[in-house]
């Protein structure tokens, strides 16, 4: 009897460590490999300008706050997209990555990356703060003048963030996958709405993601994004949206907007919501709009 109940606990204790072996495998790697680069090679940005913007992909919420865990998130779509789009896959983005992983090649490149400093600074505002990090640094190494980004979930707030207060120039297109653009969530989001409302306004990103929030009706005082090409993709599975966010949450004004019939997790996941992907492949292929507004000002975001 107790060594089939150690059977039964040895497999799911199995499974998670292989888990958390591999998450931290790549982030390993990714970090000897640039300490090496780095003490060979000098850290220089690249040369020529890149014809095609680099492809950077952003995680949403995450419950573990673990940036290795939020790291993977976007895995399966790097590599799909790496190969049907022809970008040269550079991985992970950390701290550590140096130009010379990131010049370019042939191919422009495609880069995951997490914004999560812990659960200490666990704010939109500080997550939107650490992409703009981000972004400047495949600017400067690769040569590039803009970016495209693919984000999941509350990355698409992170990223409307950053485009409202440090402006737009820097960025050519948003994909935003089942983004709660209007804090709409379904019963979790209850919880969000109360906790709100409260006289003490908690900034917290799960919080500061429900409409009552007066961070969600700052950042939706200006929905458009001019100079920007945003397409924003809803998954609705129920008469209400994706499982997690209401489908009439997710597009803001001036958006190419698509619904798919996906959950919220399987939207970001090329084999099992084929739909979505394919809107993704759509959009980073198509011609950039024309800029009908120019640069959006930055302008300060609430306390």
């Amino acid at each position: 009897m107790n060594r089939k109940i150690l059977l039964r606990i040895a497999g799911p204790v199995l499974i998670i460590l292989f888990i958390l072996v591999f998450l931290n495998a790549e982030y390993a790697t990714t970090k000897i490999r640039s300490v090496l680069i780095r003490s060979s090679i000098e850290d220089i940005p690249n040369n020529d300008v890149p014809q095609e913007p680099p492809l950077l992909l952003l995680h949403g919420f995450t419950t573990t706050y673990s940036k290795r865990v939020s790291e993977f998130s976007l895995y399966a779509m790097q590599k799909a997209l790496a190969h049907d789009l022809q970008y040269r896959d550079q991985g992970l983005l950390i701290p550590e990555t140096t130009c010379a992983e990131l010049r370019y090649a042939a191919k422009p490149i495609i880069v995951r990356a997490s914004y999560l400093n812990g659960v200490d600074n666990a704010t939109i505002h500080d997550y939107a703060d650490n992409v703009a990090q981000l972004i400047e640094r495949i600017k400067y190494c690769t040569g590039a003048s803009q970016v495209d980004v693919v984000t999941h979930s509350m990355g698409g707030i992170v990223m409307r963030h950053y485009l409202r207060t440090n402006g737009t120039t820097s960025v050519r297109k948003l994909v935003m996958l089942a983004t709660p653009n209007h804090g709409g969530l379904y019963h979790i989001g209850d919880i969000a709405d109360y906790l709100a409302k409260k006289e003490e306004v908690l900034d917290i990103d799960f919080l500061q993601l429900s409409e009552h929030h007066p961070y969600m009706k700052w950042l939706n005082e200006e929905e458009n994004i001019p100079g920007v090409e945003v397409v924003t993709i809803a998954g609705l599975i129920d008469d209400h949206g994706d499982g997690l966010v209401l489908a009439d949450s997710v597009p803001i004004e001036g958006s190419n907007h698509v619904v798919v019939p996906c959950n919220h997790i399987f939207i970001k996941r090329p084999t099992l919501c084929p739909k979505a992907y394919q809107e993704v492949v759509a959009a980073l292929s198509s011609t950039l709009l024309a800029d009908e507004g120019g640069t959006t000002a930055a302008t300060a975001s609430p306390s």
